[in-house]
């Protein structure tokens, strides 16, 4: 039966000597990392400067040419400056404003929303261009993303929102419109 003191324990007669134990060096540093991965994202924000990477998304949706009482419009947009991330939020309901703030967004809230919309896979879409037939009283809504040289970007009609194919930009578009300061 080995001894119970020295079961898990990488001990060599070196070591014994200079009373180095390597096992727990190992844990405490796998520790660290496992720390260190949830704060991480997925994805790399700063550049090597240490700045925020340019990023610019923009949401907009409305319900196009209907009477005022009926009458709504939502502009989302968060954007990074160097130092900065701001989300500035606009909604319109009842053809009246409801909303119209700009805020700056903490740099853990920006991490966790920009893993989730790369985990939708916003980056992947492609850029679309504006639907060449244009239906009059028909809002064309949009979703446009630029991360550094990414860029994407779609269109939609309400509803399109409710077709099955349309999963994938329905969650992106949902989220977006969930986003608070």
């Amino acid at each position: 039966m080995a001894n119970p003191n020295t079961i898990g324990t990488n001990i060599s007669e070196n070591s014994k000597k200079d009373k180095t134990i390597s096992k727990p060096k190992v844990s405490i540093t796998h520790k660290k990392e496992i720390k260190s991965n949830t704060k991480s994202s997925i994805i790399n924000l700063k550049n090597h400067k240490g700045n925020w990477k340019p990023m610019d998304l923009v949401w907009e949706e409305s319900s196009g040419a209907v009477s005022p009482e009926y009458r709504f419009a939502k502009l989302f947009h968060l954007q990074t400056d160097s130092k900065k991330i701001f989300l500035s939020r606009k909604i319109v309901k009842n053809g009246k404003l409801e909303l119209d703030e700009t805020k700056e967004i903490s740099s853990n809230v920006y991490h966790k929303w920009m893993n989730d919309l790369f985990k939708k896979g916003i980056h992947q879409l492609a850029s679309e261009k504006i639907p060449e037939e244009q239906i009059t009283g028909i809002s064309y809504n949009f979703v446009s993303f630029r991360f550094g040289s990414t860029k994407s970007k779609f269109y939609y009609r309400l509803d399109d929102k409710i077709q099955p194919d349309w999963k994938q930009k329905r969650e992106i578009v949902n989220y977006i419109e969930r986003m608070k300061p």
